[in-house]
């Protein structure tokens, strides 16, 4: 990961907490329940990278689909609350990383417990 500025952090970090905001407080569609923000980049000004993540068993396709479908909502509601004169574009990925760490959690749990 590349070293980026503290006022681009806090912006990142400002972004991943109004959209789980949002998540939580305006999104009726299940699909998108129990859907965790686990981190948001920038590639660069234009974009942001938000990845996702959903512990039950779920087509990520049609969550990602879903989350494409109501991004001007969140892009406007981001708009309203962050002080900038330009908001970059919601890009959603699936973390599958996320998923691995679980794995390798479980692991780790495997082996203490057999010691």
């Amino acid at each position: 990961m590349r070293h980026m500025p503290p006022a681009q952090q806090r912006f990142l970090t400002d972004i991943q907490r109004l959209l789980s905001t949002l998540l939580l407080r305006d999104v009726a569609d299940p699909r998108l329940f129990n859907i965790s923000i686990t981190r948001v980049e920038s590639p660069g000004r234009q974009m942001v990278d938000v990845w996702v993540f959903r512990s039950q068993e779920e087509d990520q396709k049609s969550v990602i689909r879903a989350l494409e479908r109501i991004t001007p909502h969140f892009e406007h509601e981001l708009r309203r609350a962050l002080p900038k004169r330009r908001i970059p574009k919601l890009r959603f990925k699936w973390d599958s990383a996320f998923e691995k760490s679980g794995d390798v959690l479980m692991l780790l749990k495997k082996l203490e417990a057999s010691d």
